[in-house]
C-alpha cells in the first residue's frame, strides 16, 4: 500500500484511488441528470435502445453520443454521423496532447487503452492531480475513467428505462437542442467561444432546409472555423 502513497509539496500523503474516488464524487453530480436526459432523448428516437445505452461507454461522451442519436433520428448517414461525432470530439485531441507527458513513461498497453478515458471531466481533475505519477497516476486515472463510465452508462440507461413511462413530450430535437444549451452556456467565456456558437447556430439551420442529415456536422465546422479566425484575431 505504501507504493500507492505520494507526497505533496504540503508534506501531505495522498493515494491515487482516495483521490479518484473523492474526484468521481464531485463529478458524479453533473453527469446524472445529462445521462439520464439522454437516455430520455434515445427512448424517444427510433434507435434501439441496447444500441443507445452500448454507445454510453463506446463514444463515452454525451455530446458526441447526442449528436449521433439526434443526427440518426434525422436520417444522417454513417459518415456523416461518425464526421459530427469526431467534430464535436475533436477538442479531446488537445486534451490527449495536454496530458502526453504523464502518458509517455507509462506500459505500452496504458498508452493504448487509458486515451478512451479522456473526456473534459477527467482532463480537468488529472490536471488538478500533477502530483500524481507514473503508477500512482495509472492506479488513479484506470479508477476515476472507470468510475465515470459507469455513473455515466447507469445514467444513460436510467434514462431509457424511464423515458417510455413518461408523459408526451416534445420532438426529440427540442430535447437534444435543450442539452446543447445546456453544455454550452458554461463555455461561453470569450469573442472566440461566442463567434463560433453564433456562427453554428446560424448556419445549421440553414443547411438543415436543404440538407438535413449534414446540418450539425457543416454548423460545428463553420463554428469552430468562425471561432479560430476569431482567435486569430485576438491581440497576442
Amino acid at each position: 500500500m505504501t507504493t500507492d502513497l505520494l507526497t505533496r509539496p504540503t508534506g501531505r500523503l495522498t493515494n491515487p484511488r482516495a483521490d479518484a474516488t473523492r474526484d468521481l464524487a464531485s463529478i458524479a453530480p453533473g453527469l446524472l441528470p445529462f445521462g439520464i436526459a439522454l437516455g430520455v432523448v434515445i427512448a424517444a428516437t427510433r434507435m434501439a435502445d441496447v444500441v443507445g445505452v452500448i454507445g454510453a461507454p463506446v463514444l463515452y461522451g454525451g455530446s458526441a453520443q447526442l449528436t449521433a442519436t439526434t443526427m440518426f433520428n434525422d436520417g444522417a448517414g454513417v459518415l456523416a454521423i461518425l464526421g459530427a461525432a469526431l467534430t464535436v470530439n475533436a477538442r479531446l485531441v488537445l486534451y490527449g496532447a495536454a496530458l502526453a507527458p504523464r502518458f509517455r513513461d507509462q506500459p505500452l498497453w496504458f498508452r493504448f487503452s487509458a486515451p478512451h478515458l479522456i473526456i473534459d471531466q477527467t482532463y480537468v481533475s488529472a490536471l488538478a492531480r500533477p502530483h500524481h505519477a507514473g503508477r500512482g497516476f495509472r492506479v488513479y486515472w484506470l479508477w476515476l475513467g472507470a468510475g465515470v463510465m459507469v455513473v455515466w452508462t447507469a445514467a444513460v440507461g436510467a434514462g431509457v428505462l424511464v423515458g417510455p413511462r413518461l408523459p408526451p413530450l416534445p420532438h426529440v430535437t427540442l430535447a437534444g437542442a435543450a442539452l446543447f444549451i445546456g453544455m454550452l452556456m458554461p463555455r461561453l467565456r470569450d469573442r472566440p467561444s461566442i463567434m463560433a456558437a453564433l456562427t453554428a447556430a446560424a448556419i445549421a439551420p440553414l443547411i438543415a432546409r436543404f440538407l438535413p442529415s449534414a446540418a450539425i456536422l457543416i454548423g460545428t465546422l463553420a463554428g469552430l472555423l468562425a471561432g479560430f479566425l476569431a482567435r486569430k484575431e485576438e491581440p497576442s
